[in-house]
């Protein structure tokens, strides 16, 4: 499935104008980061999937983490900051948990230090090797546990072709940045600026596929007294749709990255049918801000329709737990925090 979500079109990020190309201001809504040395914030991030067929609903796994995000210098040119790792719970018994469950194991005391540039938006993971080795190193002790008690995964999806997946995935400064999805979530908008009249309208996706994008920002109203004047929104929804022969073609695609032999065959030959009518991506995303431009709360829902195989649901939030603008503080500190 994991092909499948690149299909999801456009996502706000790729909505939004650069601020070289400011329209006037009282039009738009510019994400930048009024951060300072010593900022610091803390959030929940909580990851899920279920799987509809008919009128019954699966959990298949979830995710809960909690990370602080600490600035640890501030120039005109950018930001410097840490990501730390401060607690994960996993929930499940599929392999993506097994896999979770281990790896956190060996990253709960690694550190992401990483730059940003003026406005926010994430530029360079600067420890990446150091995180690269970490992970090549756990990625084996997690496939030896995984192989181990479970030999027989090696004869559908075979553990040299699954390793040089994940090695391949952490060897780059860029696959180092993909790893820490959280960062992407946080910052992706930072530098850029969002029409505050909604735009609607059907486009191409990266992959080619027909998308229909309704993107829409606005000033969010005081409900509480965690919220402050000048707190933005930006939400963006996304429909794509594919062809039964462009589903075909890139799930047939998606099976021969993993998986071989007759469990690949079996597979296809399931779905072959039931991908005669195609399948729609319904991707919504909200992205909350608070005035001085650090996330408040990010939320997406994936809905993956593939007919009479009914549907598919990846949730994924992050939302503030606690923050201290301008003073350090260690995790076991008191912080201005609430209760969610």
């Amino acid at each position: 499935m994991i092909v499948f979500l690149a299909v999801m079109g456009m996502n706000a990020h790729a909505q939004g104008v650069t601020l070289q190309n400011q329209e006037e201001e009282d039009s738009t809504i510019a994400i930048i980061g009024y951060f300072c040395k010593n900022d610091s914030m803390t959030y929940r991030h909580i990851q899920g999937k279920e799987k509809i067929v008919g009128n019954d609903t699966t959990s298949m796994n979830e995710i809960a983490e909690e990370f602080m995000i600490v600035v640890t210098d501030s120039t005109a040119d950018g930001y410097k900051m840490e990501l730390i790792p401060l607690s994960c719970k996993v929930e499940g018994s599929d392999q993506e948990s097994l896999l979770a469950s281990l790896l956190w194991q060996d990253v709960k005391n690694l550190r992401c230090r990483f730059s940003t540039d003026e406005y926010g938006a994430v530029q360079h993971i600067e420890n990446w090797r150091e995180i690269r080795d970490v992970l090549k190193k756990s990625y084996k002790t997690v496939l030896d546990s995984l192989y181990a008690g479970r030999p027989e995964v090696d004869s559908f999806m075979p553990r040299k072709q699954f390793e040089s997946i994940l090695m391949l995935g952490c060897s780059t400064e860029a696959g180092i940045k993909e790893q820490y999805s959280e960062l992407n979530q946080l910052f992706q908008n930072h530098g850029l600026e969002f029409n505050m009249n909604p735009v609607e309208g059907d486009d191409v996706s990266e992959m080619g596929y027909p998308v229909h994008t309704k993107l829409e920002s606005f000033y969010s109203v005081k409900k509480d007294e965690y919220d402050f004047d000048g707190d933005y929104v930006v939400r963006c929804n996304t429909v794509t749709k594919l062809s039964g022969e462009d589903s075909k073609d890139l799930l047939s695609s998606s099976l021969a990255v993993l998986f071989t032999g007759e469990v690949k065959d079996s597979v296809n030959k399931y779905t072959e049918k039931a991908l005669e009518d195609g399948l729609t991506v319904t991707n919504i995303e909200q992205s909350c801000y608070f005035y001085n431009g650090w996330p408040k709360l990010l939320q997406t829902l994936t809905e993956i329709n593939i007919g009479n195989l009914g549907k598919r649901i990846e949730y994924d939030t992050i939302e503030w737990t606690g923050h201290r603008w301008g003073v350090f503080h260690f995790p076991e500190e008191e912080e201005s925090g609430k209760d969610l």
